[in-house]
């Protein structure tokens, strides 16, 4: 089947998006190969259409690759996903690319992991069930997930990291119960548990916990 190259897109860099008469897509390197490619009008063959999904979609990928990397941290499915959202699907290649990122230590779903949750430990104090829900869905492996929750969050963290977001839910609220309810909502999409959630909720109704202006 032959194709024809309809238009050439700069994209960052020197990556340029070829697009043909018939819709494909293909991502390449300028001052390469794929140069010969870089023109309105330009047929394109079978073979030259497998070399470009192979051969010079390689150096592309991995150009790619590199750019979302130095954004922040990527899992493997997210790099692989992003791949294909650019018409690089050949297995070997995707493989290929995966393979050379882990090998280079740019991609590591574990140090992923460990690092969301560090994050969120200092700036977004969260527990665990939404770290499991967020990381998940980031396609990082159940294990490791595991893991790095149980390295990260020590002993008593839960409970003190949802007691102290519960006390500056609760600043300025004088109504136990409607506090307790607030908190409870807070704290249940914050991720924590149940059995930690509840027992703040107890506490606050007795008044153990309040709002940090509260009046002593």
């Amino acid at each position: 089947m032959h194709d024809e190259v309809s238009e050439v897109r700069r994209r960052a860099g020197k990556l340029r998006e070829i697009r043909t008469v018939s819709g494909r897509r293909f991502l390449v390197l300028k001052d390469t190969p794929a140069d010969r490619f870089l023109e309105a009008g330009r047929p394109i063959g079978p073979e030259e259409i497998e070399e470009l999904e192979t051969e010079l979609a390689l150096p592309a990928g991995m150009a790619y690759a590199y750019r979302l990397l130095a954004i922040r941290d990527r899992t493997e499915r997210e790099i692989r996903t992003s791949l294909a959202g650019e018409g690089i699907t050949a297995p070997p290649v995707v493989d290929e690319i995966i393979t050379s990122l882990k090998r280079q230590g740019y991609l590591d779903d574990r140090r992923l992991a460990s690092g969301y949750i560090r994050y969120r430990m200092e700036h977004h104090p969260s527990g665990p069930h939404l770290l499991r829900r967020k990381l998940r869905q980031a396609g990082v492996e159940k294990n490791v997930i595991d893991d790095e929750i149980a390295l990260a969050l020590s002993a008593g963290y839960e409970a003190r990291a949802a007691e102290q977001l519960a006390r500056d839910r609760l600043r300025g609220e004088t109504d136990r119960k409607r506090g307790a309810r607030r908190v409870h909502g807070f704290l249940s999409r914050r991720g924590f548990s149940n059995s930690v959630v509840n027992d703040i909720c107890v506490r606050i109704v007795r008044g153990e916990i309040h709002g940090e202006d509260h009046e002593q």
